[in-house]
């Protein structure tokens, strides 16, 4: 594949797609394998699809490196790739002797729900409507310094002791919703989860047929990083609530109970608690979410979710690199958009596998996710790098390797 550029095949307009170069040999029976997979020749096209997957399978180290334009499949052809086939013709576009990694583009702008993904995409849906709105309300969170600094200055003076109360309460009704979000995230992932690992079908078929599911997976990561570097660079977060705990508890011994206690009582301020505790709360949420799916799932292989995993974050790197996918771009969000989702589904495999991301064995090309990232203009990407450095699990494993961790130092 050295040496070779990339050429989009569309099997409607396959006659015009023939270049034969250095690999006439190879690429003269794969348009023909297309073009009848494409109607154009009827009575050929059941054996030609097989030819495709033969031909496709073999000397891939001396073609090009193809991308089958399925968006623009003409009627006759989009009834033979489906079911069966389409998995087959997947299955060899992920194999492992594809240079580049898998040849899929994730639509993250228009991905639209199809009828067999309807009632998870409504589900999850619900949840992520919620979302900008939460992320609205942290970044303009400005906690209650002032008061609070002036109530422990003047501990007798008990109008500025109701003002810092005025001050926090609303502002941990705030966090309390933040933190309920989380739950109602966490369930959303575990669906997702179920829709985007379930047999028969394997990680790269899943993300190929359920685009607008793996659209709203991305988005969850999406936010789930936006929300964790909000809060990581907020410190009235934990200072706000830190005076609420301690005045319920001096009221508490004085046996005077607060009426804000009605709202968020005791229990719920210790599960809180240890949620804010977390340098990276959502993170944590979605990484013990999907740790605790694998382990429930027992007849559920864990290469399935790692699969997963790892086969999004290839197929992100792949697109941030590669400038005739990054030109499909509408949205100039839509980069850090990429970014961030394949740093998330590094960190969640990095949980969730035995031996994790960093390791040899890792499906997960960690050098050339951190290239893409590094390619970038500093101020976008050092928070990512920070979740990469700080939040995963094996970084400083025996079995990352130097230039990994010297990459990220």
């Amino acid at each position: 594949m050295k040496g070779h550029q990339s050429k989009v095949l569309d099997c409607g307009l396959v006659s015009r797609a023939v270049e034969y170069g250095q690999c006439a040999e190879v690429t003269k029976p794969l348009v023909d394998a297309v073009k009848c997979s494409a109607g154009t020749v009827p009575e050929q096209r059941l054996p030609a699809m097989g030819n495709l997957i033969k031909v496709l399978g073999k000397d891939l180290e001396n073609c090009p490196h193809f991308f089958l334009d399925f968006e623009k499949l003409y009627p006759s052809s989009l009834l033979l790739f489906q079911g069966v086939t389409m998995g087959n013709v997947l299955k060899v576009l992920a194999c492992a002797e594809l240079e580049h990694g898998p040849i899929v583009f994730l639509d993250f702008e228009h991905a639209q729900p199809t009828e067999a993904e309807t009632a998870v995409w409504n589900q999850v849906s619900a949840v992520l409507e919620e979302a900008h709105g939460i992320l609205a309300e942290l970044q303009s969170y400005n906690g209650a310094g002032q008061e609070i600094r002036e109530a422990i200055q003047n501990p007798g003076d008990l109008a500025l002791q109701e003002k810092a109360w005025n001050a926090v309460c609303p502002l941990v009704a705030k966090l309390k919703r933040f933190y309920e979000f989380s739950l109602r995230l966490e369930n959303a992932l575990r669906s997702l989860l179920e829709a985007l690992t379930s047999p028969p079908y394997a990680p790269m078929q899943h993300l190929e047929r359920e685009q607008a599911l793996a659209k709203q997976f991305a988005e969850i990561l999406h936010f789930t990083l936006s929300f964790d570097e909000l809060k990581m660079t907020n410190p009235a977060i934990q200072n706000d609530f830190s005076y609420y705990r301690r005045t319920i508890s001096r009221n508490r011994l004085n046996n005077q109970q607060l009426e804000a206690e009605n709202e968020v009582n005791n229990e719920m301020a210790n599960r809180m608690s240890l949620f804010y505790a977390e340098a990276t709360p959502m993170l944590k949420t979605l990484s013990n979410a999907t740790t605790k799916f694998v382990s429930e799932n027992k007849t559920l292989p864990i290469e399935d979710t790692t699969d997963c995993l790892s086969t999004m974050a290839c197929v992100c790197r792949v697109m941030l690199e590669t400038p005739e996918y990054r030109c499909r771009f509408t949205n100039t969000d839509t980069m850090l958009f990429c970014m961030r989702v394949m740093v998330g589904v590094i960190i969640l495999y990095d949980h969730v596998h035995p031996v994790g991301a960093f390791a040899k064995t890792s499906k997960i090309d960690m050098k050339g996710c951190i290239k893409v990232l590094k390619e970038q203009p500093s101020n976008s990407v050092e928070g990512l790098l920070n979740a990469l450095r700080y939040t995963t699990r094996h970084l400083n494993d025996d079995s990352t390797s130097k230039q990994i961790r010297a990459l990220l130092q």
